[in-house]
């Protein structure tokens, strides 16, 4: 069983004129959590490398919700856990929503 599943971002951004790669990376314990919980932290911590990875980007408003379900969907997968993939599933589109700070 899975017991530390790694978040990994990983992302060129191309929507500047000179292109920058981040990569971000945050381990969420699994081990004897029930699938919401999992689900929450997942989504939480690709919300924080999103965050990370998008800011001072003009397009972030836009970007973030995919690059968020993105992120946590890739993070899901990686789980191999079909509860857990069927929770992610029955989630709506709001989950993945991410306030990003502007200056």
């Amino acid at each position: 069983m899975i017991r530390l599943l790694v978040i990994a971002l990983t992302a060129l951004m191309a929507t500047t004129a000179a292109t920058s790669a981040s990569a971000g990376e945050i381990k969420v314990k699994v081990a004897g959590r029930d699938t919401a919980a999992v689900h929450a932290e997942i989504v939480q911590a690709a919300k924080q490398l999103c965050q990370e990875d998008l800011f001072g980007n003009p397009y972030a408003v836009q970007i973030a919700p995919y690059c968020v379900r993105d992120v946590a969907r890739d993070a899901i997968s990686r789980a191999h856990s079909r509860d857990l993939i069927a929770y992610d599933k029955a989630q709506s589109r709001d989950v993945y929503f991410l306030k990003i700070a502007t200056r």
